[in-house]
């Protein structure tokens, strides 16, 4: 078995569901950090999903709703550690305004 952490490179949100990670062929990939950082003035909301393969963005694969972070807020996303995200699955986010927040994390991806 071969574990290999990967980045998620910071990025800022937009305001439509937007894909920051998907995992590998035959790899099987857990988050081990999640944090979003509000870079504005007043409260944001983040919405995070965890998309199986060929899945899209809704209900049934919401793991945090209109978070909101306040002003200046580095929020740990504590619901993502230790999620899995099978081959092809992937992390989505939004804010409720582009470019208002900013995504960072790390995954271990799993192989064999």
């Amino acid at each position: 078995m071969k574990i290999t952490p990967i980045a998620i490179v910071g990025a800022q949100l937009t305001a439509a569901a937007a894909t920051y990670y998907t995992a590998p062929a035959n790899t099987k990939s857990i988050i081990k950090k999640l944090t979003f950082t509000n870079t504005t003035g007043i409260a944001r909301t983040v919405t995070v999903y965890l998309v199986p393969y060929a899945g899209t963005a809704g209900a049934t694969n919401t793991l945090i709703s209109a978070r909101a972070i306040a002003p200046g807020e580095t929020y740990d996303c504590t619901e993502a550690m230790g999620q899995e995200l099978a081959t092809g699955g992937f992390l989505q986010a939004l804010s409720d305004l582009t470019a208002s927040l900013t995504i960072n994390g790390a995954v271990a991806e799993v192989v064999g």
